[in-house]
């Protein structure tokens, strides 16, 4: 089938290019004027005023015909109409791309951006000076440029540039006439790609499909459950996520179109050109044409009071019949759409005041169904990978940096950059399930490229210029949640991460940050939302971005202040992975910080406000979630110390001669070693919270070790191993793990004062700098740090346990039920007895099945570690968390991971005794290179590893090394008698060595202390 051009409808001024005895064609007829070609007709777009037709041809060249009071044929008369048509008067070797007709004007686009207008200038709508009235000939429009569409109302126009931005002259709904184009100033950063027009009234279209209307609205052609006219951008927020992709304006009636082919209309429906069967003044609000639903709409048009939608090539009409221009060869008003089966293989529709015309090809089927314009349509410059590469490859520098100046100076076109192919570019809204239709591995791996090209230096130096120009758009009242796409694509970025200085922080990262701080309302939580939704290599990403700039400004001596606002961004990424677990808390930690800045000092200042021009703000210990695991100990420890400095108080004396201070005061506990356990938790039940604040002193009935700190560490490590065994009743250890944890018992059979005391002493030991043994699994610190348990918990307590939960879960046959044989209950082994609880109400009855073991294995971890027994667990840990608490307290601990908090208390066994050789000092004779010390070192790494084990101990009082490493130990060696053992004073990590030089006999002597090192006589 050749193409060809039919039409229909009112004719009385030749607006279809014929003279008949009649003003209408009921049944559209093929248009015998039309220019054509070897394959039929040349037209590929058709535009119509009240009384005058313009055609586009494929060689991009203007034919019109109709009346011409106004000049609006642009043959350079005003008076002289037209039955046949003619060519518009065009002299440039530019081609038309586009053109669009007012009520009596005509405007159009050329191929490279500029806009031509000819007609009436009554209103404005040429965009020329009001002292021209009409134009009879194109004329150029001043001062727009780059523009890729337009479009016209009655008496007003718009225009979409190349970089997105929109424009509008003419009459607008307020009464102003604009003479000159003039940007819409609301739709900045919005990635706009389409704009229409109505009588009175403007529509834009996102790269999502959002919907935008503004102008008259006597009818509700805006869609906005209002019927006041806006002269501001309203957003249609009910088409939000549907993914609009063309739109048809009426006189006062609007029609969209989705991209799966669903139709939704809205405006006046006196004359049935909504299509909903029931003829209606005014609908507000955006509706689906029912009768439509269920078909895939390809094609819409509207004119003045009708509409046409192509379903499957064949017309479905509907509105206004009085011309015949719904072409069904009837003049009735038809208010629901039907079929014209006279005409199928329809490929486009165009819609004038009262006429229609239509393009029959025989395009494919698969053509046929692509949703959207009748017409070619120039869009917006955007960037995607693939265009990308391609330009890089071909090694044309100055079309690259043409595209790159295009592309970063638009906030619209990098809006509307490296979205989805697919659905999923038009799935973004508020709502929380809506995403923002970027496709951040395209975004990451063409940001990429720029590493593998020679010029990527000039490029990003051109992308930093074009920045500054896009940002200047960038303002707290942004239309569209589109508008925050270039948030999340900026930072892949090389120039964010890469030799970042304080220059590249100005002219990079503050106007980015300052953008992102702009944000409020319902944008900025959309686009938290965004970042929740961030894979992990995109959301570490932007981390890597705040974080970069922090570290060079820290690194230029800029402190918290200077950074506040990158500060606030990594605050808010770092409260959103606590809870979504996106990346490991550790990327947000600034290691530099520890050796850059003396926290304990700020932390000191912090706390006791002594400078009084500071504020929290100015202190980077108000910022713990940038700190490590070891800097937030020592704050913890820096608050112990204040704490502890309190008590001073009471021992403060002023004399003439200035202050003296006493000794601070201590909490002292007296303990027999037999009865261990219960002098201290007897002690400790009497202490009162401030009594804990207190530095530790222990004495031990009967010896005579003065507490220097080595009575102190064993007392922890000796009360924790006796209190920790499953005897006692407190906890129950795992066989195979060797952790222990609650044991759940009754109250009858344990004392759950106990537990309460338990955690106030382990916060004690924090406190006073003691590691203690304590082999509870990480559940425990979990819970500490409200944190829930999980199946990894368990497997670490109790892996087959563990092991047997995980085998459930990842069973791949549909056979649960009768393999497992499992249903809701969990059973507990109290004193020997075996107890069954439900895991839920009525858990006995509910068999475990495919479709929920998830659920029970959640419930099981639950009642295993949290609940227990008739809630036994519950209480003892709610107690022992309860002591903890008020033995500790810290605003830092909440910002600690739970595996931070475990190093803290326990320590850590990562032990590299090569380091620990390096960090020991020697004093009086001895040095690294005296004979007794290379035969101790020889000795030392003669010993087996658990003995080396013991070795620690021996020293320290502990296996464990401290959170902030060997260094903190502060061991040493001194030299003692050659007839001697080595002897150990716990206290300062001071061991004795007998000053000879006979490694094999330093190994017997060193073997013979190791396995005698309990007692508090060795301090």
């Amino acid at each position: 089938m050749r193409a060809e051009l039919l039409g229909c409808g009112h004719t009385g001024e030749g607006q279809l290019g014929v003279r008949l005895s009649e003003s209408t064609i009921q049944v559209p007829e093929r248009i015998i004027g039309a220019p054509n070609d070897m394959d039929g007709t040349a037209v590929t777009s058709v535009t119509c005023g009240e009384q005058h037709t313009v055609f586009l041809t494929k060689d991009g060249k203007m034919w019109s015909v109709g009346s011409n009071m106004d000049g609006q044929l642009g043959r350079g008369s005003r008076t002289e109409g037209s039955f046949s048509i003619y060519p518009v008067s065009w002299t440039s070797s530019a081609k038309i791309i586009q053109i669009s007709a007012g009520r009596s004007h005509t405007v159009s686009v050329t191929d490279d951006g500029r806009v031509f207008a000819w007609g009436s200038n009554e209103h404005g709508q040429l965009g020329m000076e009001s002292k021209f009235t009409w134009q009879g000939t194109p004329r150029r429009v001043q001062e727009i440029n780059d523009i890729v569409q337009v479009a016209s109302g009655s008496n007003h126009c718009i225009a979409l540039d190349e970089g997105g931005r929109v424009f509008v002259w003419g009459e607008q709904a307020d009464g102003r006439c604009i003479h000159r184009p003039e940007p819409v100033e609301q739709l900045s950063g919005v990635p706009i790609v389409r704009v229409l027009a109505g009588a009175r009234h403007c529509l834009a279209l996102s790269a999502s499909g959002a919907v935008f209307t503004w102008g008259q609205n006597n009818s509700g052609e805006l869609g906005i459950d209002d019927l006041r006219p806006q002269t501001s951008v309203q957003h249609v927020h009910q088409m939000d996520g549907l993914g609009v992709v063309e739109a048809a304006c009426g006189d006062n009636h609007t029609v969209l179109l989705t991209h799966c082919g669903r139709t939704f209309s809205f405006g006046s429906d006196a004359l049935g050109q909504c299509g909903f069967g029931k003829k209606v003044e005014k609908r507000t609000n955006p509706t689906a044409v029912s009768d439509l639903i269920g078909s895939h709409v390809t094609r819409i048009a509207a004119g003045a009071c009708h509409t046409i939608a192509i379903c499957k090539g064949a017309p479905y009409p509907f509105g206004l019949n009085s011309s015949g221009q719904l072409g069904n060869g009837k003049i009735m008003t038809q208010s629901t759409p039907r079929k014209t089966d006279e005409l199928d293989h329809v490929t486009g529709v165009f819609a004038g005041y009262h006429q229609t015309f239509f393009v029959r090809s025989s395009g494919t089927i698969e053509q046929n169904e692509i949703v959207g314009p009748s017409c070619p349509m120039q869009y917006p410059i955007k960037l995607d990978h693939e265009s990308l590469k391609k330009l890089l490859d071909e090694g044309d520098a100055l079309e690259v940096m043409s595209l790159i100046e295009s592309v970063f100076s638009s906030l619209a076109s990098m809006n509307m950059s490296f979205l989805y192919k697919d659905e999923r570019r038009y799935n973004v809204g508020f709502c929380f399930e809506r995403s923002h239709g970027i496709d951040m591995d395209q975004v990451m791996e063409a940001f990429m490229l720029f590493d593998e090209y020679p010029m990527k230096r000039q490029y990003m130096e051109l992308i930093v210029d074009s920045l500054k120009i896009a940002f200047q758009e960038w303002s707290e009242n942004l239309k569209g949640i589109e508008c925050l796409r270039v948030l999340l694509m900026l930072p892949w970025l090389p120039i964010f991460t890469e030799n970042v200085n304080v220059q590249t922080i100005k002219n990079v990262h503050t106007p980015f940050v300052d953008a992102m701080c702009l944000i409020t309302g319902d944008l900025r939580a959309a686009l938290e939302k965004w970042w929740t939704q961030l894979s992990t290599r995109h959301f570490r990403r932007m981390v890597t971005v705040f974080k970069t700039a922090i570290k060079a400004m820290l690194k230029a001596k800029k402190g918290p202040r200077d950074c506040h606002k990158f500060i606030l961004i990594m605050q808010k990424l770092s409260l959103i992975n606590k809870t979504y677990h996106i990346i490991p808390l550790e990327t947000f930690y600034i290691d530099e910080l520890n050796t850059s800045v003396d926290l304990k000092l700020e932390y000191v200042l912090e706390l006791t406000r002594q400078d009084p021009n500071k504020t929290e703000l100015d202190y980077w210990t108000h910022f713990p979630f940038l700190l490590n695991g070891v800097a937030k100990g020592e704050l913890i420890f820096v608050e112990a110390w204040l704490m502890q400095t309190l008590r001073r108080q009471s021992s403060l004396f002023n004399t003439a001669h200035g202050t003296i201070i006493f000794e601070l005061p201590h909490l002292e506990l007296t303990v027999r070693r037999e009865f261990i356990v219960s002098d201290t938790m007897n002690q400790m039940a009497g202490l009162s919270e401030s009594d804990l604040q207190k530095p530790l002193k222990v004495n031990i009935a009967g010896e005579d070790a003065d507490d220097a700190g080595g009575v102190r560490k064993e007392f922890f490590i000796l009360v924790m191993r006796k209190i920790l065994q499953s005897d006692y009743g407190m906890f129950s250890e795992d066989e195979e793990s060797h952790l222990v944890w609650f044991s759940g018992l009754p109250s009858e059979f344990c004392d759950r004062e106990q537990f309460h005391q338990l955690g106030r002493l382990v916060g004690l030991s924090i406190y006073n700098h003691s590691i203690v043994p304590f082999p509870f699994p990480l559940a425990l610190y979990k819970y500490l740090l409200d944190t829930p348990p999980d199946l990894e918990d368990l497997c670490e307590l109790s892996p087959s346990e563990g092991k047997g939960l995980k085998m459930l879960l990842s069973y791949e046959e549909d056979d649960v039920e009768d393999v497992f044989g499992l249903n809701f209950c969990i059973s507990f082994n109290i004193l020997g007895e075996t107890h069954t609880t439900e895991l839920l109400s009525g858990g006995t009855e509910k068999p475990v099945t495919n479709a929920n073991r998830d659920e029970y294995v959640r419930l099981y971890v639950h009642h295993r570690l949290e609940l227990g027994y008739n809630g036994e667990i519950a209480q003892q840990a709610l107690l022992f968390r309860k002591g903890f608490s008020e033995s500790l307290h810290s605003r830092t601990l909440r910002f600690f991971q739970p595996c931070e908090l475990k190093e803290m208390i326990v320590g850590n066994e990562n032990y590299d005794w090569n380091e620990f050789r390096d960090i020991l000092m020697y004093r009086g004779e001895y040095s690294s290179s005296h004979p007794t010390i290379q035969a101790f070192w020889k000795a030392f790494f003669a010993l087996t590893d658990d003995e080396r084990r013991k070795f620690l101990q021996f020293l320290t009082g502990s296996t464990r090394i401290p959170v902030s490493g060997w260094e903190e130990l502060h061991a040493a060696i001194q030299p003692s008698a050659p007839e001697s053992l080595p002897v150990a004073h716990t206290c300062f990590n001071l061991l004795d060595l007998p000053n000879i030089a006979d490694d094999v006999e330093l190994l017997r002597r060193l073997r013979i202390s190791i396995e005698h090192t309990e007692g508090f006589t060795l301090a």
